[in-house]
């Protein structure tokens, strides 16, 4: 923070000033340095380890973009089984549970202490759902319970807070394939995984491409999209993945996409996402085409 402005530096050589009307909590965890914000156009803020996380007046755009994609996907199983890395501000809950064909939801933290602020401080994202009868909250390492863990899951969105963390809080260093195939060995034959990716722009594209290679060395479906997030300060991307060859984004039409939301009465629901925005994330132009 500096002469009341709190700076993302998260690009190295484009920072970005947000004017602070208040610092409303301040705490170092076992595991991250915690700040909220209430700063001037974006309100009531997340920074984590002096990275932007999410804001009040956005971040539906960010949450409904990571998590509806994967689950028009699934739209035709029932009872689906779906593990989220990283629990947050419990906005992911909150858009999962949008969606009536979910069976459970198993949510993974390593930072019990951080949970504990996020529900204090970000009521209106998380809206309760951290005590849903569905969901179901573990505190550990998303690595050991990946390790450990037997079930397979439809749909594992890995939300953790910053993208490239193969290796974020592991002691052991280990091939950066390996928290992704960790991922696949959790997934059904038909499943889904869904991240986030890096900056994704047609000036900062390079670690989107980069993560986006590991993750095919691991899946052999691996699709790109974005979404213009002010508080990043731009776009953001995100990966879709999976093992099974069938699933292709871009073949969904806009006709089955609107038989989606009517069904699911999403129209109401969502205030991003529409079958004409899904088609527009996922629509990239011709030089990040070229680029892998």
């Amino acid at each position: 923070m500096r002469q009341r402005w709190y700076v993302d530096k998260y690009v190295p050589n484009s920072h970005i000033h947000w004017r602070i009307k208040k610092l409303l909590f301040h705490k170092k965890t076992k595991f991250q340095d915690i700040q909220i914000f209430d700063l001037f156009e974006c309100g009531k803020s997340l920074v984590i380890d002096g990275i932007p996380q999410s804001c009040v007046k956005e971040e539906w755009i960010y949450h409904e973009a990571l998590i509806h994609p994967a689950l028009f996907l699934q739209i035709k199983k029932k009872n689906l089984e779906i593990l989220v890395l990283g629990a947050g501000e419990g906005a992911t809950l909150r858009e999962i549970l949008k969606h009536k064909n979910i069976s459970r939801i198993t949510t993974i933290d390593i930072d019990r202490e951080a949970v504990g602020i996020f529900k204090k401080f970000f009521p209106e994202m998380h809206q309760g759902f951290f005590e849903h009868p569905k969901v179901e909250l573990i505190f550990e390492s998303a690595e050991n319970f990946l390790g450990n863990n037997s079930k397979k899951y439809d749909v594992i969105y890995s939300d953790i807070s910053d993208p490239g963390y193969y290796n974020l809080y592991s002691k052991v260093k280990r091939p950066e394939t390996y928290f992704y195939k960790l991922i696949r060995q959790n997934l059904k034959k038909d499943g889904v995984l869904a991240m986030h990716s890096n900056n994704f722009s047609e000036v900062s594209y390079q670690d989107h491409f980069r993560l986006k290679r590991i993750v095919k060395k691991v899946f052999p479906r691996v699709y790109s999209y974005r979404a213009y997030i002010n508080f990043f300060g731009g776009y953001w991307g995100f990966l879709l993945a999976s093992t099974d060859k069938k699933i292709n984004t871009l073949k969904i039409s806009e006709k089955s996409l609107e038989k989606i939301f009517k069904q699911k009465n999403l129209n109401r629901k969502l205030k991003y996402l529409s079958p004409e925005m899904f088609k527009a994330i996922f629509t990239l132009p011709p030089f990040l085409k070229s680029k892998k």
